[in-house]
């Protein structure tokens, strides 16, 4: 029997959860699946004592009257859906929230949706996606509020395959979702500038990268644009991928600031449903 993916859905009953549900539709039709369905009530762990009677410092008449809320929630939710589901309330800060519950129950994938974060905000703090992202060890699907969620028939994997050395787990995880969507792989590289030589060099290590891993059913492509983000966008809108993997460096604090994350804008500004994994 096929194991069954342990998936950790984040939900706040705004529309853009009911986009990921979206998505985890097709998941449950590719594959049998493990679902939990998490909300998170946020409070300074410095006020929670591990319960609302133990957190002294707490309105406790309005925490329990959230918590009742949130019940509520998903009681409703449970009637609108054909699916069975683990519902949990967690507490604390929504990243590390997040990443302790994933750890905690050894969750495979984290999908969540994004309303994403623009100028000056995107560059000091990003979308809570971003956090989520940047904190959690295990890969996370992010779909945009405006994505389009279409049956997963073409994967784009966007790498530098040269450079970054790709974690054997992640391998496995994109092998398993290709292999259980029976899609076809597309290797996106970007470059800067557009160089015979170099593009030669380039779809050789390509070639290479998928012949150490055992790719079968891919198509290798360069895109040239000197801002990969920009790049990635312009070749998903001409190619109307599916699915888009790429790996973050989960860069934080002020390394985060001055070099940011590709990966991490991407979750900000990706129209189509986005996985992100750590590269080390």
């Amino acid at each position: 029997m096929e194991k069954k993916l342990n998936i950790m859905v984040p939900v706040d009953f705004t529309p853009v959860s009911f986009k990921v549900i979206e998505f985890l539709h097709l998941l449950m039709q590719a594959a049998p699946v493990t679902t939990r369905l998490v909300h998170v009530i946020e409070v300074n762990t410095g006020d929670w004592g591990g319960s609302s009677e133990a957190s002294e410092t707490l309105d406790k008449e309005k925490f329990k009257l959230e918590e009742q809320k949130v019940r509520k929630q998903f009681e409703e939710l449970r009637k609108q859906v054909d699916f069975d589901f683990t519902s949990d309330i967690v507490y604390g800060g929504l990243t590390t929230a997040i990443a302790k519950y994933a750890a905690h129950h050894q969750t495979d994938l984290v999908l969540m949706g994004t309303k994403g974060a623009d100028g000056w905000l995107e560059k000091i703090s990003g979308s809570e996606a971003q956090q989520v992202v940047r904190h959690t060890e295990v890969p996370v699907i992010t779909i945009h509020q405006f994505a389009s969620i279409t049956p997963v028939r073409n994967i784009l994997w966007v790498a530098d395959f040269e450079a970054q050395k790709q974690p054997e787990q992640s391998i496995t995880t994109i092998k398993n979702l290709q292999r259980l969507f029976n899609a076809k792989l597309h290797l996106l590289q970007i470059i800067g500038k557009d160089d015979e030589q170099q593009t030669q060099a380039t779809q050789q290590h390509m070639r290479r990268f998928a012949d150490t891993f055992g790719l079968q059913n891919y198509e290798l492509h360069l895109h040239h644009n000197y801002k990969v983000p920009a790049g990635v966008r312009n070749f998903n809108q001409a190619t109307e991928m599916d699915l888009v993997l790429i790996g973050t460096h989960a860069r934080k604090g002020i390394s985060h600031l001055f070099y940011g994350s590709i990966a991490e804008s991407l979750v900000n500004h990706c129209i189509r449903p986005l996985m992100t994994y750590h590269l080390k």
